[in-house]
């Protein structure tokens, strides 16, 4: 994250813990001041539009935790990004904890070539269960040190991913995989997002490294009824 994400995102937490939580009914860049947008996601550069359910149903991300969950969590995040790490134990953990929300992996790999790697081994993974995706996913995100094409393939073989499988997969189906992570980048870029890692509960948005208190926070509220997709 640049110094003004980082500043913002820290910003949009402590609003968070003090209960004064924006929900996507205001327009959001990071580093600039939010500005009301009548229930909708504006980009000011282009003025496209995104609601918080087509950003939850526009079939670019990947789905897990409980399908049928009543509360939709989506996460936009890089393997290699810190923060993205750092929060990764609490997010699973009230996933796991919890046992009805639904997640929507959001992967926006924008730190290189081996991100990029790492996020297409994550997708082939999904292709092979969702048991091998669950566990390509948190091998590539608690992976320690830095991370090369070559670590993230041992780190999914040993995880349970058939690497022979997921190139075969990659391989034939390498448009529709290009075509996904470019749909996170483009719906990344009508929100006006800068970094990540940047989290939508229900209707709500918070940039930034929320810890486990602060999720659970925006969940019960979507279970009250305040903020539902």
């Amino acid at each position: 994250m640049t110094p003004r994400a980082r500043r913002a995102a820290l910003a949009a937490a402590c609003l968070l813990l003090a209960a004064v939580v924006l929900p996507l009914g205001w327009a959001w860049t990071l580093g600039t001041e939010p500005a009301r947008a009548a229930g909708v996601i504006v980009d000011e550069r282009d003025k496209q539009v995104l609601t918080p359910r087509a950003v939850a149903e526009s079939g670019t991300g990947v789905v897990t935790g409980n399908p049928q969950g009543d509360v939709t969590l989506v996460e936009y995040f890089d393997y290699q990004c810190p923060v993205c790490r750092r929060v990764h134990p609490d997010v699973r953990d009230l996933v796991d904890g919890d046992g009805n929300i639904r997640v929507i992996h959001k992967h926006w790999p924008i730190f290189g070539d081996a991100s990029v790697a790492a996020a297409k081994l994550a997708l082939a993974a999904r292709w092979q269960g969702a048991e091998v995706y669950d566990a390509v996913h948190h091998a590539l995100m608690t992976l320690p040190g830095r991370l090369t094409s070559e670590r993230a393939r041992a780190a999914a073989a040993e995880a349970g991913l058939d690497l022979a499988r997921a190139d075969a997969a990659l391989a034939e189906r390498a448009d529709a995989v290009v075509a996904q992570l470019q749909g996170v980048a483009s719906e990344a870029a009508q929100m006006g997002l800068r970094g990540t890692p940047v989290f939508l509960v229900g209707s709500y948005f918070l940039p930034g490294g929320p810890d486990r208190a602060a999720l659970e926070t925006l969940v019960e509220g979507v279970r009250k009824g305040e903020d539902r997709l």
